[in-house]
């Protein structure tokens, strides 16, 4: 695998250096997205993520989204569940939970995105496993957090990004406000989860017991507009919706090529000036009114977006970002899901692989987006349901085929 250090040429030793999360071991009970970002990313770092599911069904995304129910798991659920093994358990049935309390005392982290008090009823909340396990750590998301007046309410990521302020300033002026394409609360959310996560484990080296983290979905996407407050700040004023511009940031915007876009981001006077020598107008490198990018944006901000699209329209994206950057003037390129899982630059990093699914077959998945020195992350297919209760059963918990037969033929498991 590529690594910045040695360049591609790892030695067997180095090959063999354990994953930052070996060693850790954590209970999935997470469905659909916000969650399983948290484990997903766990398990790439290199911890065994044993994922809790409803026997017969599964968790609802293995199948949410697919037309027909014998198509198999569907995209959604393998894109979110690499690195991770699945078994079956009725959490709802007495049996089931001793079973699954008799694996928190060989956990580390027990992970759950049920709306909140969801665990308690089911008698497996953070105060009943914690004197299971002093040492566990509890990880819990949801739409509004453990606490407040919102606490009960039901959420998903469109709510989250709506009730969190992202919907509001995302879009056109004239146009209703829109949902964020990828769903950045449900991301973000379990982003959060996953550094909450690794404090817990860090702090516990000192105090040997365990914690609970928690995080609302909400506050994370309040969290990513830190910076767009300026524009709240600036006017008195809601931030407004600008489409790809930024408040007080000019040239910040999608400009049109012949095969597509390009978005330019010059905020220097530096940056601003080698522009306008890669466009040829030398006259507007230091033109009055022009060098400062909060003079450009409140002030001149439609000409500059004009003379850059004239510029721009009658050539290649890729050339276009060739051209500026070779100039030292931030430029990129709008990629296509499409031209994503062919990028150079991506394949390289090895961030795109090529992995089979025994469903699906062989196909390009997205790997880690975090890398750490001295270890590589091998990306497993997503799991089917329960082919990992033979090992999970047998070698972790000790029960026999005799024991594990009569536990399936109860639908415990």
């Amino acid at each position: 695998m590529y690594h910045p250090i040695t360049n591609g040429n790892e030695s067997e030793e180095y090959k063999k250096m354990t994953k930052p999360l070996e060693g850790v071991r954590v209970l999935d009970l997470t469905q659909f997205e916000s969650g399983p970002s948290c484990t997903l990313l766990l398990g790439y770092l290199g911890a065994e993520v044993i994922k809790v599911e409803r026997p017969g069904t599964g968790e609802p995304g293995r199948t949410q989204f697919l037309e027909h129910l014998d198509e198999g798991d569907c995209w959604y659920f393998i894109m979110l569940n690499s690195n991770k093994k699945s078994i079956t358990l009725d959490l709802k049935n007495d049996e089931g939970k001793a079973i699954f309390k008799k694996l928190v005392t060989l956990a580390d982290v027990v992970v759950e995105n049920f709306r909140p008090g969801t665990m308690d009823r089911l008698g497996l909340g953070w105060e009943m496993l914690q004197e299971i396990n002093p040492r566990i750590i509890y990880a819990s998301i949801s739409g509004y957090g453990l606490s407040g007046r919102y606490r009960d309410y039901p959420a998903f990521d469109i709510i989250a990004q709506a009730m969190g302020g992202a919907v509001s300033c995302t879009g056109y002026p004239d146009r209703p406000p829109v949902r964020c394409g990828p769903s950045i609360g449900d991301v973000v959310g379990g982003l959060n989860l996953t550094i909450g996560t690794l404090a817990a484990l860090y702090h516990r080296k000192t105090t040997g017991k365990g914690d609970l983290v928690e995080v609302s979905l909400q506050e994370s996407i309040l969290n990513l507009l830190r910076s767009a407050y300026q524009g709240h700040y600036h006017t008195g004023k809601p931030i407004p919706r600008i489409g790809s511009r930024y408040v007080g940031n000019c040239p910040w915007d999608t400009y049109p090529t012949q095969d597509g876009y390009v978005v330019i981001g010059a905020l220097t006077p530096e940056q601003w000036a080698n522009l306008c020598r890669a466009m040829g107008r030398d006259d507007m490198a230091h033109a009055p009114g022009f060098e400062r990018s909060a003079d450009r944006y409140w002030k001149h901000r439609e000409e500059v977006d004009r003379m850059i699209a004239d510029w721009t329209s009658d050539k290649e994206k890729k050339d276009v970002m060739e051209t500026l950057v070779a100039c030292g003037v931030p430029c990129g390129m709008v990629l296509d899901s499409a031209e994503l899982l062919e990028d150079p630059h991506l394949c390289e990093r090895e961030m795109i692989v090529e992995i089979t699914h025994p469903q699906r077959g062989t196909f390009k998945q997205l790997a880690s987006p975090v890398r750490i020195g001295n270890s590589t992350v091998e990306v497993t297919p997503a799991p089917l349901l329960g082919q990992d209760n033979e090992e999970i059963y047998g070698d972790l918990l000790g029960y026999t085929s005799e024991q594990l037969s009569k536990l399936i033929a109860k639908k415990i498991v």
